[in-house]
């Protein structure tokens, strides 16, 4: 692969890494408009053991 090749590669997944960010970007921007609710029931996040 040449330089140039290399280069023209680079740029294309640059731009899919920054439209992948926006992307990653608006989904936590809905995520954090979602209303607040009481949990209801605590959860336990330990594993059980054997």
């Amino acid at each position: 692969m040449s330089r140039d090749e290399w280069l023209v590669a680079r740029k294309e997944l640059l731009a899919r890494e920054k439209e992948l960010t926006r992307q990653r970007d608006a989904l936590n921007a809905d995520r954090r408009r979602l209303p607040m609710v009481e949990v209801e029931k605590a959860t336990s996040s330990r594993a059980r053991t054997a």
